[in-house]
């Protein structure tokens, strides 16, 4: 089949093109992007899966994907069309998520980047990735947002382009084809709420690499990041599972800065304070952790053995209310064992009742939930809930799931 290829200009920000590009049909774009995005797996040291992502061809021999799609790999492969190539790390820029690839005799032409100041909140944009391991998925939305920090830095695009597991180091293209993010989260239970890294970080990738392993050589921080709980600890991940049907997958709330008493998480969709209290939080990852979290955290600092206290408190996730009433007694429990280390911790129980619902139909029933906080950490390392409620509706929910502590690193 003959391909309309964008002619490969390098991975550079190509200015001259920005007005001189038109809308392509949606069906021309495809054809001309999606031979620069492919599927990434690894496997651990055993040669068993571990992941499924996608990278996107910025060179010759070069891709670039999320760094957590690589997370704990041994081994490394690129492939699309039963087409495989062997790929190897070449430049890890993990404080951004963004790790470059290098793969020998490989020719697949290299996407076209557009220029910074192409980016316009509402315009159409297209993702082409793997969702769950389906390649070569094209999806469309809208550019719904441009997400800065404190100091007017672009750090992630807001869109409402559906992404699933394997979406993550996928291309996000305008509507001229040219590469505006790599895809790499949604926030789970939320509607067309997604988002991309910007394309213009991707240049940097390979000096910002060497400038983080050039600090570890000589014993310094890559930057000035304070860290959370013992020294390094920056990345903590969870395993939620859903325990009516044995279904699991990884939580990450990966410490990206700390502003004074706040630590930022996860690019600003969790913030919270030393010590464990929630600030906010618009991401909900860890399942009922996240939705029916109280406004201050479960556990805002760390409590006495013995100690009692009660909580009324209302929350919206989507169209929906939680409604709870609960009250937290905390006793001391047995250690905890995460990878190498042994954390002391405090056991809070909260008991009482929960209405869920919307549109005037609420749902109600007992709540139960165990969490296991470790002052050591300034954190909760596991939480398990159960609930279950009807209405007059004839209508149901069940709640059993589990969160759990499972890796603490410092990338």
């Amino acid at each position: 089949m003959h391909h309309k290829y964008l002619i490969p200009l390098g991975f550079a920000l190509v200015s001259a093109l920005a007005g001189a590009q038109t809308a392509l049909p949606p069906e021309d774009l495809f054809e001309r992007t999606s031979p620069s995005v492919w599927v990434v797996r690894t496997l651990d040291s055993s040669g068993r899966p571990l992941m499924q992502g996608s990278a996107v061809v910025i060179g010759p021999g070069q891709l670039i994907t999320n760094c957590h799609v690589l997370r704990q790999a041994k081994s490394v492969s690129v492939g699309r069309e039963n087409v495989s190539y062997g790929a190897a790390l070449e430049h890890p820029d993990t404080e951004r998520d963004l790790c470059q690839l290098k793969v020998a005799n490989f020719s697949a032409p290299a996407v076209v980047a557009a220029p910074a100041d192409a980016l316009r909140v509402g315009a159409r944009v297209y993702a082409i990735g793997a969702p769950r391991g389906l390649e070569t998925t094209l999806s469309d939305g809208l550019l719904s947002g441009l997400r800065r920090n404190a100091q007017g830095e672009l750090e992630a695009l807001q869109i409402t382009v559906p992404l699933s597991s394997g979406s993550s180091g996928g291309g996000l293209f305008d509507a001229q084809g040219r590469l505006i993010g790599i895809t790499t989260s949604g926030l789970r239970e939320s509607q067309n709420l997604n988002f991309a890294l910007p394309a213009g970080w991707i240049a940097d990738v390979p000096e910002r690499a060497k400038a983080i392993f050039a600090a570890r050589q000589t014993g310094l921080t890559a930057a000035p990041i304070a860290k959370a709980g013992p020294s390094g600890d920056r990345v903590f991940e969870y395993r939620l599972t859903d325990r009516m049907t044995g279904l699991s997958q990884p939580v990450v709330y990966r410490l990206d800065r700390v502003d004074g008493e706040n630590l930022i998480f996860n690019q600003g969709t969790r913030i919270e304070r030393k010590g464990g209290g929630l600030v906010s939080i618009t991401q909900t990852l860890g399942g009922e952790f996240d939705q029916a979290s109280p406004p201050d955290g479960w556990i805002s600092k760390a409590p006495e053995p013995g100690q009692r206290w009660t909580l009324k408190y209302d929350r919206r996730v989507d169209a929906r209310s939680i409604m709870m009433s609960l009250t937290a007694v905390a006793s001391e429990d047995a250690p905890i064992t995460i990878g190498q280390r042994t954390f002391p911790t405090i056991r809070v129980q909260f008991r009482g009742h929960t209405h869920r619902g919307n549109s005037g139909f609420y749902n109600s029933g007992p709540y139960l939930a165990n969490v296991w906080y470790s002052p050591d950490l300034g954190r909760i390392v596991r939480f398990e809930v159960k609930a279950r409620g009807s209405s007059p509706n004839a209508s149901i929910y069940h709640i059993d799931e589990r969160l759990e502590l499972v890796d603490i690193r410092s990338e």
